[in-house]
This record gives structure tokens, sequence and C-alpha cells, in this order.
């Protein structure tokens, strides 16, 4: 009995019938458990711990167990496990063999013709797909334009690379299946080294939109100091920067009193630096682009 305390401790309090056998707990001993309230049977082969605390990784993993060795993670689930940016939280959503027969999953269940080893990995217990797989499942619940943020943040985090996420949408594009659109989207838009953050790829869209010119992204510029700064985007040309504060940066009274020194000294080398919040980007993007717009083009009159 310890061993199989011992695995589902590992497994936020689930396990199933087959690792209670292995560790010799028979189906008496887990009924008896059963009635007394030590275990939980929450499908016909999977028990969770009473005393495990719920939460939302326990009920993903519950989901895969209960619909069997072939059943993981995907989609916007497996997006938040592997901690892509830009993708909507708390959702439990798994991935089956099309044709596989499953009942009592409480979550968001798909089915697919095309899964294959290479798209199976683990997220420390939990069985779910690989990033690169998931970048192009995400497609098929949400727009192209989260799908290309998620996509950012996973290349930013070296989760995945572009082109093994291009070779594996070759592989499983096909006429009429479901969500591969979008990531054909985002591979031919990718150009270049992407953006670091959401906040950085809203911004160049509002660019975009607005027929303005795009910035270099993380611009190198060699301060007096003999230091350098890297500017979230720039137009060397005119040495105009644009920094980008996400939510929580610059915030303490040291960081803006860093930003300030850091602002005086690109000043200084002949540079003018404008800085948007996440909420003028994401909330005020017309006032955000009129103030681009007038700062290239002044910085054009004065050079």
């Amino acid at each position: 009995m310890d061993h199989l305390l011992a695995i589902a401790a590992t497994q936020f309090g689930l396990f199933t019938r087959r690792q209670a056998h292995r560790c010799r707990v028979t189906d008496r001993i887990l009924q008896y458990r059963v009635r007394h309230g030590v275990f939980e049977q929450i499908a016909r082969h999977v028990y969770r711990l009473c005393g495990s605390e719920p939460s939302w990784h326990q009920r993903v993993l519950a989901a895969c167990l209960v619909g069997g060795e072939r059943c993981l993670a995907s989609h916007r689930a497996a997006a938040e496990l592997h901690g892509f940016d830009a993708v909507q939280r708390g959702i439990v959503e798994v991935t089956v063999p099309r044709g596989t027969r499953v009942q009592g999953i409480d979550a968001v269940v798909h089915e697919s013709l095309d899964l294959a080893a290479v798209d199976y990995t683990h997220v420390g217990t939990i069985p779910v797909t690989t990033p690169a797989r998931t970048l192009i499942d995400l497609g098929a619940v949400t727009r192209w334009e989260r799908v290309e943020e998620a996509f950012d943040g996973a290349e930013r985090d070296d989760l995945a690379e572009q082109f093994a996420v291009a070779k594996r949408h070759a592989q499983v594009r096909r006429q009429g299946r479901r969500g591969v659109g979008p990531m054909g989207v985002v591979l031919r838009n990718r150009l270049g080294a992407p953006p670091h953050s959401v906040i950085e790829r809203r911004f160049l869209r509002l660019l975009e939109n607005a027929g303005l010119p795009l910035p270099e992204l993380q611009y190198e510029v060699g301060l007096p100091n003999g230091r350098k700064a890297y500017l979230d985007t720039a137009y060397p040309a005119s040495r105009l920067g644009c920094e980008l504060d996400g939510h929580g940066a610059h915030a303490t009274r040291k960081q803006r009193s860093a930003d300030n020194v850091r602002a005086s000294l690109l000043a200084d080398v002949g540079w003018d630096l404008r800085r948007f919040t996440y909420e003028q980007v994401m909330h005020d993007g017309g006032a955000v682009v009129r103030a681009v717009r007038a700062a290239i083009h002044i910085r054009s009159c004065d050079s």
C-alpha cells in the first residue's frame, strides 16, 4: 500500500487500477477503501486519494488516465502545461486516436487520425502533445493571432523551433483537416526574429495595420559608458526607439530610476525613446499609432 501511495503522490493524488494491482493492492482492498472514504473511484479504472487537494493539474491528469494509455492533454490544456503565452487558462482538453471509445472523461475531447509517437511527451507525470504539435492544434480552438503569440513565446523560451514546427505541420496537413489553416498563416508571415512577448506582437500588428513601417526588434545600441542597451523596437535610421512595458514592469522606484538613466544615456548618443504601457497597446491602439506616426515624422524632419 505504501508503494501505491507513493505513486499517487507523484500523480496529484491519482492512480489507476493497473498501478494498484502492480503494488499488490487487490480490487477487494480498493473497494474496501472506497467504502471507508479513503479512495474515490472517479472512473472504472481510476481512483483519487480523498485527502488530495483538487487542482486543474489533477483534472487534466484524471482525464488522461480515464482516456487510456493513448490519451494525452492537448490544445489549450497542453499550451498551458508548456507555459505558452496568450492562451485561455483552466480548460481541460485531451486528444485520443480516432475511433477510441472513451466514457466518463470530464474534458473537451478531440479525436485525431494522425497522432504519432513524435507527438507525445510529458510535462511532469502528465502525458501531453509536444510543443510543436500543440502549436499546430491550437488553430482548431483559437484565432491565428493567438497561435502566433503562443509561437512567439515558445520560440523565446526555446520550447519550439520554426523549422520543426513547419516540418510537422507539412506532415499532418491535408485538405479539410480542422485547425491546420491558422498555423499555415502564421508560418507564411513568420520572417526574421520573433517578438519576445504578446505586447510586442500586438504593437507590431498595430503598426502594420496602420500602414507604418515595422521597426527592428531587440536592437542593440552602444552607450557612452561602454555598455549596451537593447531596445524593444527601433528605427535605426532615425534613431527612434519604442519601449513596451508589460504588467508589473518598471513599477518600482529603483526600476524607474534605472529607466531614466538609460533614457538619458540613449539621448546622449542621439536616440529618442518613447514608452508605451500594456494598457495603451492593448486598449488604446489608436493613440499608440498616432504617437508613433508623429514621432517618426518629427525624427524624419530632424534628420
